[in-house]
Formats: C-alpha cells, sequence, structure tokens
C-alpha cells in the first residue's frame, strides 16, 4: 500500500469507525454540520419514503470543495479538507457500488487529524477491498467495489500480458520517485 498508493500499513486499526451515532439521526447530522460546516440538502424522494441515508453525494462534497472562499481562518480550511479527504476516500480509496456515495462512518475519524494521522489507512483500504472482492466473487454479482486501481496495479505487475503497451498512462507519482523512475508532468502524458 505504501509502494502504489502511499498509505500507512501500520497504526491504529481503522475498522472500526465509531459508528455509534449511526443510530441517533440527530447526532450525526449534528456532527456532519459541525465537521464539514454545512449540511447536504435532502432529497425528495427521501423525505416522501421517510427514509434516511447515511451518506454524502460525492458530488456535494464536490461542489463543496469548489466553492471554498478565499480563507485564513484555520477551522473553515479543516472543514473543506475534511471534505475534501471524504470525496477521496468516497471517490476513490473505499468505493462503494454506486460509485456516488461516501459513508458518514468515516467522517467520525477526521475530528482530529493527529489522531487521523495515527490510523493505518493503507491495511484499512486493503481490507475493504479485499471485502469487496469476497462479495463480488458472490453468485450473480457484476458488479465491484473497493479501490480498483491497487488491484489493476496488481494485476498488471502479477500478469505482465494483460498490461497495456504506455505503462506511463498507469504509473503512480509516488512510486516513480520512490523507484528512481524518471518523472512526466502532466503535459509530456499524450492522451
Amino acid at each position: 500500500m505504501v509502494y502504489h498508493l502511499g498509505l500507512r500499513t501500520h497504526g491504529n486499526p481503522v475498522g472500526d469507525a465509531s459508528v455509534t451515532l449511526v443510530g441517533d439521526t440527530i447526532r450525526m447530522w449534528a456532527l456532519v454540520e459541525q465537521l464539514l460546516g454545512a449540511r447536504p440538502p435532502v432529497a425528495a424522494q427521501q423525505v416522501a419514503q421517510r427514509k434516511e441515508s447515511f451518506t454524502l453525494k460525492l458530488v456535494w462534497l464536490r461542489d463543496r470543495v469548489c466553492q471554498m472562499p478565499q480563507t485564513d481562518d484555520p477551522e473553515t480550511l479543516r472543514q473543506y479538507v475534511r471534505c475534501y479527504i471524504m470525496l477521496l476516500i468516497g471517490g476513490y480509496l473505499m468505493t462503494d457500488k454506486s460509485n456516488n456515495l461516501v459513508h458518514l462512518c468515516w467522517l467520525s475519524l477526521f475530528r482530529d487529524f493527529t489522531e487521523c494521522k495515527a490510523f493505518s489507512w493503507g491495511s484499512g483500504v486493503l481490507a475493504w477491498t479485499y471485502q469487496s472482492l469476497f462479495l463480488a466473487a458472490q453468485w450473480g454479482v457484476t458488479d465491484i467495489a473497493g479501490c480498483t486501481p491497487l488491484l489493476m496495479s496488481w494485476i498488471y505487475q502479477r500478469f505482465p500480458q494483460w498490461c497495456p503497451p504506455d505503462r506511463s498512462v498507469y504509473q503512480y507519482p509516488l512510486v516513480a520517485r520512490l523507484v528512481g523512475l524518471p518523472q512526466q508532468s502532466r503535459d509530456e502524458i499524450a492522451i
């Protein structure tokens, strides 16, 4: 995980994200408002069905990050950093099958960035991907979740015949720097 994504594989476990608030809807959304600085709008269909979803839409997080004001206020900056991290978790590291939602259980881990830094995020991403592979192997399942770029990287290393001819497209910058490969700027990569 360190080699591919730059995530720690040692430290405190991520697995038991404090999900104690999931049963308490009011406190959960108050935590969202406190940590992210805003509360997402409730979909009309959720109101009609009286159904509460403990997820955030990635589109809402992306729009929130894009609307970040120019500020030096540390608390406002931390709120936008939390939005961006949640966007990374839901859109890249620990995706679900819908690929447009992120569960709120991860947000409670970002109350204190000092504690957050001590977590073994690499192990958490790997465990999430393994669980997703287990679920994808069930009869009748056609979709996969988890960190698919990590899975693709592993496949290309183990089965070079399946690797695309232009490997620079799948080159991770951190890996290139660690193993001493020449760095390519985005302008040099022909798409």
